[in-house]
């Protein structure tokens, strides 16, 4: 087993890869009661079109069948119940779907060897009839439409929707109940087969456990089972436009007070000699100044009653974008964009603010080893982000220059803006 020392944090994770293919993380800890256990496969909502195993023409599957997957992978072909497996040594479980990955998960104090196997098991042993999909099929509209009546929901699908062209980062996780019509248990299988392969999976346990005897007991429970030689997975190559689809909409729905979304659709082809990784940081970085809670624009506009709660920050990266999301709930949105539109058309950076926000980025990697949940939530980013473990962070952060700064922001446009406002009808 591999160790992988985490710079300047006195923190080790342990790695080894399997014969089949899969990756497992374990990060051990003695001071802590529970173990958190995740297995993850690199299975989100934006894989639609890619050549199944086996074939060599592309597929393209309805919207929401990562999603509906997730939900199918419960079923067993001996009828056990995995939820009273897991109740009965006290284990909590679930799973969930993003936009690049699908997440199964078990947390608890006990017999948490056997509930990984378990776990391994369940996820490695599909089972599809023609009847549990169509059992499976009523239980998700109705989540769908519990979705598209949630305001917050609605906000976060246009977001992405509107600033997105091409990308099938646009489309709803869930999908429509319309895409739920279209699938089957052939479809759900084509997607198992291609993607739930060891060798595209990975496993990460943090928590209190003997990683020697887990590791052994993992590698037999494997060796037991057969898979087929992994291909990669040829996906359809997209061309996304610099453009952002919609510049402004306005949703009507049932809410006490509007959601409003300022989204920045950021290119970074053209900015060169970066990672991505500090491209992120120093964007992360620079808004936070601009518009958290401590921020004279945030105080400002509380103070003039414009906005009463922080505005949240959210940013989400593709092979060539960047989309920055500025959200909060207001029913001054208008002035809110305004405002927003005018601190970006001309701000200066504090040095003093930047390596003050530079301190705060390295004190959260610090504290983030105080969670077995946190850290196992930092490795999965990191696999999911660039398939390894970052393991100097800090050095990462600390090399960042007001310089460097100032060179990215002159390439980057802050004024190709989407905004979403979702309100109840007057």
């Amino acid at each position: 087993m591999k160790k992988i020392n985490i710079a300047k944090i006195d923190e080790e994770i342990f790695y080894d890869k399997l014969d089949n293919g899969l990756e497992v993380f374990f990060y051990p800890r003695e001071n802590c009661q529970n173990v958190y256990a995740t297995l993850t496969t690199k299975f989100g909502s934006i894989y639609k079109s890619f050549v199944p195993i086996g074939k060599t023409k592309f597929l393209t599957v309805p919207d929401g069948i990562a999603h509906f997957l997730e939900h199918k992978i419960f079923a067993q072909e001996d009828g056990e119940d995995v939820a009273l497996f897991f109740e009965k040594s006290g284990t909590s479980y679930n799973a969930h779907t993003s936009l690049k990955s699908t997440t199964y998960e078990v947390s608890g104090p006990n017999n948490m060897i056997q509930n990984i196997l378990f776990l391994l098991d369940y996820v490695q042993s599909p089972y599809f009839t023609l009847e549990n999909v169509e059992m499976e099929k009523g239980i998700i509209k109705e989540e769908i439409n519990m979705c598209n009546d949630n305001p917050w929901n609605i906000l976060y699908d246009k977001i992405r929707y509107n600033t997105f062209k091409e990308d099938p980062i646009r489309y709803s996780i869930s999908g429509s109940t319309s895409d739920i019509d279209k699938i089957n248990k052939e479809l759900l299988y084509e997607c198992y087969n291609t993607f739930y392969h060891p060798s595209n999976m990975f496993l990460v346990v943090t928590g209190n456990f003997d990683k020697e005897q887990l590791l052994k007991c993992i590698k037999e429970n494997q060796d037991k089972k057969n898979f087929r030689e992994y291909k990669e997975v040829k996906l359809k190559k997209i061309k996304e436009p610099n453009s952002v689809y919609k510049k402004d909409e306005i949703v009507i729905c049932n809410t006490n007070i509007p959601k409003f979304s300022y989204n920045i659709k950021v290119p970074i082809d053209n900015i060169k000699d970066i990672s991505k990784r500090k491209l992120m940081l120093y964007l992360y970085i620079v808004m936070n100044i601009l518009f958290d809670e401590t921020s004279e624009f945030s105080f400002k506009l509380k103070e003039e009653k414009i906005i009463t709660n922080n505005i949240d920050f959210d940013m989400l990266n593709t092979d060539k974008h960047i989309l920055i999301s500025l959200i909060n709930e207001t029913f001054n949105y208008e002035v809110l964009k305004n405002r927003i539109e005018e601190v970006l058309k001309d701000f200066v950076v504090c040095e003093k603010s930047f390596d003050r926000k530079k301190k705060v980025l390295i004190s959260n990697e610090l504290f983030g080893y105080d969670s077995i949940v946190v850290i196992n939530n930092i490795i999965t980013d990191n696999i999911l982000f660039d398939g390894k473990i970052e393991n100097d962070i800090i050095s990462i952060i600390e090399s960042l220059n007001m310089d460097e700064l100032n060179k990215i922001l002159k390439m980057i446009d802050f004024t190709n803006v989407s905004t979403v406002v979702v309100k109840k009808e007057l």
